[in-house]
């Protein structure tokens, strides 16, 4: 998972605590099914305050965009 600043040419990862753990909510099974809702925490560094859009890409989902304000 990856946020890409196309303007300022960045991508930016997810976190990584001092184990080289992600921070991010994990362990939801092995199946999601067709509409359900799950809630989702994922850390990232901070971008350049100027910065006011975003991509979010998620493997084997399509991009979105992310307004920041």
């Amino acid at each position: 998972m990856t946020l890409v600043d196309s303007k300022g040419k960045k991508r930016y990862y997810v976190l990584r605590d001092t184990d080289n753990r992600p921070l991010t909510t994990y362990a939801y099974g092995n199946l999601i099914k067709a509409g359900d809702t799950l809630a989702f925490f994922a850390q990232f560094p901070a971008p350049p305050a100027d910065t006011t859009e975003l991509a979010l890409q998620f493997p084997g989902f399509p991009s979105t965009t992310i307004e920041l304000s």
